[in-house]
């Protein structure tokens, strides 16, 4: 075997590996089925359903209809552009459009405990839940702790729950669910991670 087809040979290996782990990669991203799943769980306006369901299936199937004539994503200023982040295309239309509409709320690292009363009532609010009391208790908290403790020790015993979204940012993006729903939503958004 010659130089050339020892090189020749050893890119094309090189791209068989290469095209393997972009395959591994993309059967580990969630499919336009898990992303409707969300919706259904935690959306409670059916028409929100069906327009986030259509947007999210032209995510997949066109990710660059999101994104300006400079690259830039269309839904919010978080710095995505195509076609680097056209596979966190579905994730932030899904999280955009649900801020948008009250369902889903984002707060800096470090807010302070009224902030974070405020965006889980507007959600609350929204879904027709049952709303939290303004007043300060755990102020003296980081905003982990905050959130955790509100969970605990407010959503739940009314029977709901506070589900956060990593996004792998140093803010937190969530929504409340019926108590009942924890479990499955919870799962359904560690496959969104």
């Amino acid at each position: 075997m010659g130089l050339f087809s020892k090189l020749f040979g050893q890119k094309n290996q090189d791209e068989k590996a290469q095209s393997v782990t972009d395959k591994s990669f993309a059967d580990k991203q969630p499919d336009v089925k898990t992303y409707e799943n969300v919706v259904h769980q935690i959306v409670v306006s059916e028409s929100l359903q069906t327009d986030l369901k259509l947007k999210l299936k032209q995510a997949f199937e066109d990710p660059r209809s999101f994104y300006d004539e400079n690259d830039e994503f269309i839904l919010s200023d978080r710095g995505l552009t195509f076609p680097d982040d056209a596979l966190l295309t579905p994730k932030f239309v899904l999280i955009d459009t649900l801020q948008d509409q009250d369902q889903m709320a984002e707060i800096d690292w470090k807010e302070d405990e009224g902030e974070i009363r405020f965006a889980i009532n507007r959600i609350m609010k929204v879904k027709n839940y049952t709303t939290l009391s303004e007043e300060l208790k755990y102020d003296s908290l980081d905003t982990s702790e905050v959130l955790a403790k509100i969970n605990d020790d407010e959503l739940k015993p009314m029977d709901y729950s506070l589900e956060i979204l990593d996004i792998d940012s140093d803010s937190y993006v969530f929504t409340a669910v019926p108590l009942e729903k924890h479990h499955e939503v919870a799962a359904l958004f560690l496959k969104l991670k």
